[in-house]
């Protein structure tokens, strides 16, 4: 038998090399979920109560998938009173599939509002599959949401270039077939939201204008003239791999900036676009092309954050609006709060980049300017460092100790001020890592630790020379004035933790984010109490973190309210 390619980066080649890995053993762990065969049933996508029982008994006969999908599209078609011509046409189309003799339930088939039959294939596709094709499909309440001030009464054409099984094409409101198009390079999507659209537009005689590629690659030639009104999907995620789209615009081949960025030359002159996006590309590097297109080249109209998340995903995400408009200065835009509350924000571009979108209330701006004002130093001049990657952690951490070993701590040991007890241990022989610190910051006399996958700031003190893990991330700190104890309690404190999720709004704490944090300056006094009431912290005096908060307080000279709201 001839093994079978597998694709991984010369990087994870080196490491692997080093750890003496097989390739299969690796790829089929759990932690790689392109290999995954679990199953993950979408949640919140379609509401029918006899879909689910359905679905199992589909599993349980186990019918080859793509004429299993063909089938369900055929008897949707016909039990719909489709256009004679377009059902026809349909099924010569699709005629390479098997016909398999079903029994839907009377009630699926007659809905013609759900994407059902998306439910479907998505509930019997694996977790690997579907990362590496982008299914992760849209939730309707989210696609009513970036849908609900789109009207195409005066026909005005809609295009959604990551159309999957057609969910945003099959919500639009008031419209008509001729007036949707849809791009994807799944077949079987395809065939899924061409079933969907005849069935909504069971009367109308236009087939739909559905078309099976690769929109990087192929739109320009396959659109040619087109332009549209209004572009809204929600485009796949994450790097993209194999053939490479050529963008002058965006380097980094993030999918998602790639087909923001090449949608965009298909919008009419006054066209709105939206988005729905990882919010990494708000404040991380490698989204920093795509910030600096949607500076210059367009103008904001909106910008929603959620804090829910796609199931098996583990980010939170943003739905971006902007308009063919650019206007390079001042701009307006809206931001929606944690409590959807809505406010209008003047945003001055940077001549390189915008930053992170900040989701505040005027209050909340009020609090963070007062903060901003008092700015004399901040950590981007500190050092940092990632725990120990041990590339095989079933084999290396031993749960108890012996000798030749030490403990070591993750993230979940990480607790304000003190670690918890650690309960695993390792033989501290760096060739044996996979990825590994130098030795200066896990020997440090002094450092801080924290949470990497927190929506809080949640930070420790070392001054023991202990391990950490890699869910625990290092930081030895220099900010002018401050001592390093001191550093830790501007870092717990609840006003730093205000700014940072306030700010940022993250399930991670990233070094970037933490670096623009303002340090006020303070007196060698202020300095020599704060470390004081950190040294109380530390030896488990439970009143010293609220004394830290009133002393930082007295600093702005908050008032009452204005910490009411920061600690509430």
């Amino acid at each position: 038998m001839t093994e079978s390619k597998i694709f991984i980066s010369k990087a994870t080649q080196r490491n692997w090399d080093k750890l003496k890995s097989s390739r299969t053993d690796r790829l089929t762990r759990r932690a790689n979920k392109s290999r995954s065969q679990k199953i993950i049933t979408p949640e919140g996508y379609v509401m029918a109560a006899s879909l689910p029982r359905f679905v199992e008994e589909l599993r349980e006969a186990c019918y080859p998938i793509n004429d299993l999908i063909f089938s369900l599209c055929a008897l949707y078609v016909e039990h719909n009173r489709v256009n004679e011509a377009n059902r026809q046409r349909f099924l010569e189309e699709y005629a390479h599939y098997q016909r398999i003799e079903l029994e839907v339930p009377r009630q699926i088939l007659k809905n013609r509002q759900d994407d059902w039959i998306g439910f479907v294939y998505q509930s019997l596709t694996a977790e690997g599959h579907r990362i590496l094709k982008g299914l992760y499909y849209t939730k309707p309440v989210i696609v009513n949401e970036m849908l609900s001030d789109i009207s195409l009464l005066n026909g005005e054409k809609l295009l959604d270039p990551c159309c999957g099984s057609g969910i945003f094409l099959l919500k639009v409101q008031r419209a008509q077939m001729e007036q949707l198009y849809g791009i994807d390079n799944d077949p079987l999507a395809v065939m899924i939201a061409k079933a969907n659209l005849m069935v909504k537009f069971n009367e109308s005689s236009v087939y739909p204008q559905i078309y099976q590629m690769d929109f990087l690659l192929h739109a320009s030639s396959a659109l040619g003239d087109l332009r549209f009104d209004y572009i809204v999907t929600n485009p796949p995620w994450g790097t993209e791999k194999g053939k490479l789209h050529a963008s002058e615009i965006v380097q980094s081949k993030e999918k998602a900036s790639l087909f923001f960025t090449e949608s965009f030359k298909f919008l009419n002159q006054n066209g709105i676009q939206h988005f729905l996006l990882p919010s990494s590309v708000l404040k991380i590097m490698v989204h920093a092309d795509l910030r600096r297109f949607v500076t210059h080249e367009t103008r904001m109209e909106s910008l929603k954050c959620y804090r829910e998340r796609f199931k098996g995903v583990f980010t939170d995400f943003v739905s971006l609006k902007v308009s063919k408009k650019p206007i390079f200065g001042k701009q307006n835009y809206v931001v929606y709060g944690a409590n959807n509350e809505v406010s209008r924000k003047e945003f001055v571009p940077r001549e390189d980049d915008f930053c992170a979108i900040p989701m505040l209330n005027d209050r909340d701006e009020a609090i963070m300017n007062k903060v901003e004002r008092m700015r004399h130093d901040d950590l981007s001049h500190s050092r940092w460092a990632l725990g120990i990657i041990t590339g095989n952690n079933a084999k290396v951490l031993k749960d108890r100790p012996r000798k030749g070993l030490e403990p070591i701590y993750t993230g979940k040991d990480i607790s304000k001020y003190n670690l918890k007890k650690a309960n695993r241990y390792i033989k501290y022989n760096r060739a044996d890592f996979q990825q590994c610190a130098k030795d200066e910051f896990y020997r440090a006399k002094e450092k801080l630790v924290y949470k990497f996958v927190s929506s809080h700031l949640c930070f420790s003190y070392d001054d023991k020379q202990r391990l950490f893990l890699n869910s625990a991330n290092i930081l030895i700190p220099d900010v002018e004035g401050m001592s390093v104890k001191t550093v830790l309690a501007f870092l717990n404190s609840s006003l730093f933790n205000f700014l940072y999720v306030k700010r940022f709004n993250d399930l991670k704490i990233l070094q970037g984010n933490l670096s623009t944090l303002p340090f006020p300056k303070i007196t060698a006094e202020q300095d020599e109490k704060l470390s004081a009431l950190v040294n109380c912290a530390l030896s488990g005096d439970k009143e010293a973190p609220k004394e830290i908060d009133e002393l930082i307080f007295s600093f702005y000279g908050f008032d009452l309210e204005e910490i009411g709201l920061i600690t509430q």
